[in-house]
């Protein structure tokens, strides 16, 4: 799927660290973050501040915030 720039997204915590005690127990989907730049099939997020990670996703872990695109419509 092909997201635009400023669309906002959920991002899958599959890859990321999170100090939790269980990782069942965590939220599969973390907040929503804008999309900034696109780069072929791999999106640039603007993330919040305290997150110590890269910046740069690739599509499949990402997902759009429906209720969002729903209002534009």
């Amino acid at each position: 799927m092909i997201y635009k720039i400023n669309d906002m997204m959920f991002l899958n915590s599959r890859n990321i660290m999170i100090l939790q005690s269980s990782k069942k127990l965590d939220d599969k989907m973390l907040e929503l973050f804008k999309i900034l730049i696109e780069i072929e099939h791999t999106y640039q997020l603007k993330l919040s501040l305290t997150m110590k990670i890269h910046l740069k996703f690739a599509s499949n872990l990402l997902q759009l915030d429906l209720k969002n695109s729903l209002n534009e419509q």
